[in-house]
């Protein structure tokens, strides 16, 4: 395989595993033949995109990422865990982030440096688990070669080859379209248009005497939505729009729980206090990128309030500013995903830039949805029907983040989030009507 270049947003040190578990119900099915089919489509992946067998590497010479050699396909790691986990006890407790931790269910960790059963940097890989009455699908993804929405594309692939399903031929051209110059930096022109750089990206350029805080201990948790509960919401939303002519399900649930945890943090932060939101996009339809390309085309967009504003504001109001971010009409998405990739372009040898720069860990949050997969479809033609659950396995605590996770069949979201206990406590309270608490 020819070394492939990685796209811009990729030209960034970022050695993150993104992972995605998919939780099956396995009765006496063959575990033999799972593994089969499921080594089996990762060959007929491989064959048609290549790339996606490889590791990332840093040349030498260029200074530039690049996918080189590493495998034949993907590695697939197999485990029997059903000594210690079960699919009942699972179901019963709601299939909590604690008991699907990233050390147990898959091969290295999502953060650099805290466990990883090789030296390789994979561009992908998968862990299946066998456990009592179950199986766990875990699939990891090089942050430099997938974002989510990329992930997302190379595992509904991956079933369509566990079937013996063809792949189209948008496909096959999208999955190996040239990553290099595949967002068009500024011309000379265009970057005198826009104006200083480090100036429209403030929110992106790391500070040189970044704010300091004291950690707390954190921890992860999950809070699932009904489809009833997303429905009312969307509805309360709707009656308060502003600017906008519609706010989405992802629009609202992103600030009630912005709005539901700045309530949760109020009583310990003084009320002219400034909150944040740092909200991870998909920027293919603002770059007139293909939705298919499966690489690294995401960009941020950052809301501000202070806090005494945010605890009262309609829901309708906040989720508007929210759209207002991303909505075509008004948004600033195209430019500043073009400027951010010419940024990085001219400080490669030093990156100057990170998506979560600004962020004041005690009173702001970074969320990134991944709402919209179709993840809940995918059986990889394992005879096990479609998954009963689809989660963000456990990791190391990072306080603030937070994952809108894929939503199920019947319409249901689960939203995994890490607080310190105190906002934790209180953001159950505040958001206990319309949703359940796993932990």
């Amino acid at each position: 395989m020819k070394d492939i270049v990685l796209e811009i947003f990729a030209q960034q040190p970022l050695e993150i595993y993104t992972q995605i578990c998919f939780c099956y119900a396995f009765g006496d099915n063959s575990r033999d033949l799972v593994v089969e089919i499921l080594q089996n489509g990762l060959q007929s992946l491989t064959t048609s995109f290549p790339w996606v067998s490889g590791q990332v590497i840093r040349d030498t010479e260029s200074g530039l990422y690049k996918i080189t050699s590493l495998g034949d396909t993907p590695r697939l790691i197999v485990k029997d865990l059903t000594e210690s986990l079960s699919m009942d006890k699972l179901r019963n407790a709601g299939f909590p982030c604690s008991m699907l931790d990233e050390q147990t269910i898959a091969p290295r960790s999502t953060l650099p440096g805290v466990f990883s059963d090789s030296e390789e940097s994979p561009c992908f890989l998968i862990q299946a688990s066998f456990i009592k009455k179950g199986l766990i699908l875990t699939f990891l993804a090089h942050h430099q070669v997938f974002d989510g929405t990329g992930e997302g594309q190379i595992i509904s692939l991956l079933s369509k080859a566990c079937k013996g399903e063809p792949f189209t031929a948008e496909e096959l051209a999208t999955g190996n379209m040239n990553r290099e110059n595949i967002v068009k930096l500024f011309t000379e022109e265009e970057k005198k248009e826009y104006g200083e750089l480090k100036i429209g990206l403030e929110k992106q350029i790391i500070p040189e005497n970044p704010l300091t805080f004291e950690p707390s201990e954190s921890f992860w948790a999950t809070f699932t939505f009904s489809a009833d509960s997303l429905k009312e919401l969307k509805a309360l939303a709707s009656k308060n729009l502003r600017s906008v002519p519609f706010v989405s399900t992802d629009d609202t649930l992103t600030a009630f729980i912005w709005q539901a945890l700045s309530r949760a943090r109020s009583s310990r932060l003084p009320e002219n206090s400034k909150t944040s939101i740092a909200r991870a996009i998909n920027v293919r339809p603002y770059l007139g990128i293909p939705s298919t390309y499966p690489g690294v085309i995401n960009n941020m967009t950052y809301n501000d309030y202070e806090l005494r504003d945010i605890v009262q504001l309609p829901l309708g109001e906040v989720a508007s500013s929210l759209r207002s971010k991303i909505d075509k009409r008004t948004s600033q998405l195209a430019k500043d995903s073009r400027a951010l990739a010419t940024l990085i372009d001219a400080t490669k040898d030093s990156p100057i830039t990170s998506a979560t720069a600004s962020i004041y860990v005690p009173s702001d949050i970074a969320l990134s949805s991944w709402a919209q997969q179709n993840s809940y479809s995918l059986d990889f033609g394992l005879s096990l029907g479609k998954p009963e659950s689809v989660r963000r396995p456990q990791f190391t605590p990072v306080e603030s983040l937070a994952y809108i996770l894929p939503k199920s069949l019947e319409g249901d979201i689960s939203v995994a989030i890490c607080l310190r206990e105190e906002d934790m406590e209180k953001l159950r309270s505040e958001i206990g009507n319309y949703a359940q608490y796993v932990r």
